[in-house]
């Protein structure tokens, strides 16, 4: 895999269960309009996790499910090609996202001031569950605010050093209790690996705001894409601007 046109990034990898056909031509058609190439994690699908591997993945009496430990897993591969691969920094995007218009320059520009970082850190790119920085921290022209956990794991960046760190308290602990997002919150907490939010946001998740059903996510399932819809415009109102003049 090749850096994308103006080598923003190092390598970028989409998160994606082979069963969802659809969400892979979505992302194919963004990525490729931005031209930038990709590849798909796609071992760990859930429908292949059996009784045996999840007994050997999931802490004892865990009531996560399958699609949600397979988002593990996936993750987890992740940061397994970016640490074997070194990278100064890749990009992990999950299947549902959604590109801004102005995704390739915006990206740019938030790796340009993350070079000045010299510590293991993530970046969010995505306004996650419409979690934004808060009004008062905001300053003009800066890109990334240092932040007390995940956003989501829709979007990141990532690099070696910490992805490695992931790696070596997963070889240490080897079980999974905890949804990916809280677990590399738990994880990052533990290994110091510092986190980071952007803004602007330049990702939207389609299963949190009503383009995809999730099989995860509370938002998603038996709920109406309808009313995933408004819940989450609800939501952007509240969080982005009515809490923005308050704080």
């Amino acid at each position: 895999m090749r850096p994308f046109k103006n080598a923003i990034v190092d390598a970028v990898y989409v998160i994606h269960a082979r069963r969802f056909t659809d969400r892979a031509a979505h992302m194919k058609a963004q990525l490729e309009r931005f031209e930038i190439p990709f590849e798909f994690i796609e071992p760990y699908d859930a429908e292949t996790l059996d009784t045996e591997m999840q007994n050997r993945f999931l802490v004892r009496g865990s009531e996560l499910s399958p699609a949600a430990l397979s988002c593990a897993l996936k993750h987890l591969e992740a940061m397994r090609k970016i640490a074997a691969r070194g990278v100064r920094w890749a990009l992990v995007l999950e299947d549902d996202v959604i590109l801004d218009k102005h995704f390739d320059e915006e990206l740019g520009q938030i790796v340009e001031e993350a070079e000045r970082l010299d510590h293991p850190c993530t970046i969010h790119i995505g306004s996650g569950g419409n979690m934004f920085v808060p009004g008062r921290a905001l300053q003009p022209g800066k890109r990334i605010y240092e932040a007390n956990g995940t956003r989501c794991t829709d979007s990141y960046l990532i690099g070696a050093k910490a992805a490695r760190l992931r790696l070596d308290w997963f070889t240490r602990n080897e079980k999974i209790r905890l949804p990916v997002d809280h677990l590399f919150n738990l994880i990052d907490q533990e290994m110091g690996i510092r986190f980071y939010w952007s803004e602007p946001t330049i990702v939207e998740q389609g299963s949190k705001n009503g383009l995809f059903r999730s099989e995860i996510d509370e938002g998603g399932g038996g709920k109406s894409l309808r009313r995933v819809k408004l819940r989450f415009w609800w939501q952007r109102l509240r969080k982005k601007y009515i809490y923005r003049l308050l704080r």
